[in-house]
């Protein structure tokens, strides 16, 4: 039995050593997490068939590629609402050319939605800035809104505001994220 005890102390030792290790891992950042999945872009649905099944009290929009915005709101200028300053977007609204509606898009549930740009209300009536906008694909909005009072920042040739996000889905669903939105004169290269 004497035997027997120093090779349980060094086996329980290396099984310690070999749960520790993997405490010290921190979580991805979103940005590094897209870049370990699957390299083909997201597809687009139908709000409905994003919802169906998801916890909606849990859903928060995902970063996207520049891929999945062109290929929902096509090429041209467009304004990007990101988390963080250096961060990929969670949305992104096209200028619009000619004429064609400018349009939006988020990622929910690694699936891309379209949603259509609402009338705004005017900003003499009460309903916020003349900057902000709202973009919507029922039962999902979403309000873009730079901060009062914080100027354009010029970031590698790009002005960038703070801003906030109001994201909602119905009654179920209403968040709010304070980040930065910038308007790109022509989407950034491949």
């Amino acid at each position: 039995m004497q035997g027997a005890f120093p090779f349980l102390l060094i086996a329980g030792l290396i099984a310690g050593l070999g749960l520790l290790t993997g405490c010290g891992e921190a979580d991805a950042p979103d940005d590094a997490i897209d870049a370990v999945r699957a390299p083909e872009p997201a597809r687009i649905m139908t709000v409905q068939a994003v919802l169906d099944g998801a916890h909606v009290p849990t859903l928060d929009p995902h970063t996207m590629k520049d891929a999945e915005i062109r290929m929902a709101v096509g090429a041209g200028p467009r304004c990007e609402f990101r988390y963080t300053s250096t961060g990929r977007p969670v949305l992104a609204v096209g200028a619009g050319s000619g004429a064609s509606t400018p349009r939006g898009v988020l990622k929910l549930n690694g699936s891309l939605i379209v949603l259509e740009l609402a009338p705004a209300e005017p900003a003499a009536a009460g309903g916020g800035q003349a900057d902000d906008f709202a973009l919507v694909a029922e039962p999902i909005r979403a309000l873009v809104a730079p901060v009062p009072g914080e100027l354009n920042e010029i970031r590698d040739g790009l002005a960038s505001r703070e801003a906030t996000m109001v994201f909602e889905v119905g009654d179920s669903l209403r968040v709010g994220y304070r980040g930065y939105l910038e308007c790109l004169p022509e989407p950034p290269p491949d």
